[in-house]
């Protein structure tokens, strides 16, 4: 695997949950890190992450969907590091409810966030990386291979983010382009985005019963951006999901009807208008469900503690 000490690395959506995790996994491995996001507070607190680690840190507040002001900063991120060598993608919005339920406004701006952002965020930054040989790395999710019930504007986000960047993987290979691409698909992950979900029915999901902790996927990120690799899913449970669906398409509709029916069980009351149209990282990792775990297939698959 390459070396990932001294390398240049920046990362959207980096006040909270995954995103302050993989900075400070990159720091770890002696990479200095630009954390970009809507919330200061949360950056400021990802920033310090990095700096414990010996490393330099660069703050870039953004929204990823004005494309303008994405440019700005991630320009402004390149100068400040001397340059970009990966750039990850991680910034992303969830709306709750069933297709019927959800106003098409919060539809389209989830699209908007997700997978829209990510686009700006390529435009913004494959100049940065052609000159520096450099990586795009996403994350991505299971729901990028199946479907995620309640949550249709995301999934359609996640599908959409898949294909274009593999598309994009191979127009790179084409043309002589020497930018890797990679992607990271996690199960359920334990992160504040739970917490803070907008939904307009006044209530919560039911939180998935088993959540890897960010942490791990921080880990597997760190190793395909040092490996290259261009697609891994965490966890032998998302595994066997995205198996399920490519093989037995019947099986697994009828367990992601109970998927549905569970998350449309929650009771938990909404106490804010949720993370969809402003920044409210806390510069967090973890969210506050109980279950927060390593992955044993991971670890085996990446041979990476």
């Amino acid at each position: 695997m390459e070396s990932l000490n001294g390398k240049r690395v920046l990362i959207t959506g980096a006040s909270s949950g995954i995103g302050v995790a993989a900075a400070e996994a990159f720091a770890r491995e002696g990479a200095a890190v630009a954390v970009l996001a809507r919330s200061r507070p949360g950056l400021e607190r990802a920033a310090e992450r990095v700096r414990a680690h010996g490393v330099p840190s660069h703050v870039a507040v953004a929204d990823v969907t004005d494309a303008n002001g994405l440019k700005l900063a991630v320009d402004a991120a390149a100068e400040a590091l001397g340059g970009l060598d990966i750039v990850v993608m991680n910034a992303a919005a969830m709306i709750f409810g069933r297709f019927r339920e959800v106003a098409p406004e919060d539809f389209d701006h989830t699209v908007e966030v997700s997978f829209g952002g990510a686009v700006n965020t390529v435009r913004a930054a494959l100049p940065h990386l052609i000159a520096s040989q450099g990586t795009l790395l996403a994350t991505g999710s299971i729901m990028a291979r199946v479907p995620l019930p309640t949550f249709s504007s995301y999934t359609a986000s996640k599908h959409a983010l898949r294909g274009f960047l593999n598309t994009l993987r191979i127009e790179f290979i084409s043309e002589g382009i020497p930018v890797k691409v990679s992607m990271v698909h996690p199960g359920p992950v334990n992160t504040p985005l739970w917490d803070h979900l907008s939904s307009r029915s006044g209530r919560l999901p039911r939180r998935p019963p088993d959540n890897y902790s960010p942490e791990t996927i921080a880990r597997a990120m760190v190793s395909c951006a040092a490996s290259g690799r261009e697609e891994f899913s965490v966890g032998g449970e998302s595994r066997v999901m995205e198996l399920l669906y490519a093989v037995a398409r019947p099986v697994a509709d009828r367990v992601l009807v109970a998927v549905d029916r569970y998350y449309g069980s929650g009771q938990r009351p909404t106490r804010e208008a949720g993370t969809l149209l402003r920044g409210s990282g806390q510069g967090a990792a973890r969210g506050s469900a109980p279950v927060a775990r390593p992955s044993l297939w991971a670890w085996i698959r990446l041979r990476r503690p």
